[in-house]
């Protein structure tokens, strides 16, 4: 049962839910006040709402982003296209950054930016080289042109 819990997607789910029930006592809230007739406490219960309410569309985004990922992910591991996990690994367990280093220069020379593909290669040549912002910039790139792209062959 433990190690259940620390499933990030079981996480996700109870992170979204805790946040749809705080949005519906939000928008009771805001209710409420409107209901006042007083205008400074309208405007409260609009900003009661608008908070949890970007906080559920910025979770909504991550997590359709992460459903888009898995699916580029699964084509091109069908596709063949994957780089293999073939660099060497530190004691703890990460690349050799110098060896990924080098994988990101000559995937960097290859890269095109209007193909999902490529986008997707070079954010984890980002991560491997430990450099996050990058990765996370170049795969919403490939999850941009991906949703538009035919599927693989």
């Amino acid at each position: 049962m433990l190690a259940r819990m620390k499933s990030p997607k079981l996480w996700v789910v109870i992170f979204t839910a805790i946040c749809v029930v705080y949005f519906i006592f939000a928008i009771d809230r805001a209710r409420l006040l409107i209901q006042e007739g007083n205008p400074v406490l309208t405007l409260f219960a609009v900003a009661v709402v608008i908070v949890p309410g970007l906080g559920l569309y910025l979770i909504a985004r991550e997590i359709r982003f992460g459903f888009t990922m898995q699916k580029m992910g699964r084509q091109l591991a069908e596709s063949g296209q994957l780089p293999a996990d073939d660099l060497p690994k530190e004691e703890s367990g990460r690349s050799v950054l110098a060896a990924a280093d080098a994988r990101f220069e000559s995937i960097a020379q290859s890269h095109d930016p209007d193909d999902w593909v490529k986008c997707y290669l070079l954010a984890l040549a980002y991560d491997e080289s430990r450099d996050r912002k990058a990765a996370r910039a170049s795969m919403r790139e490939a999850a941009h042109l991906f949703r538009s792209a035919p599927p693989l062959k």
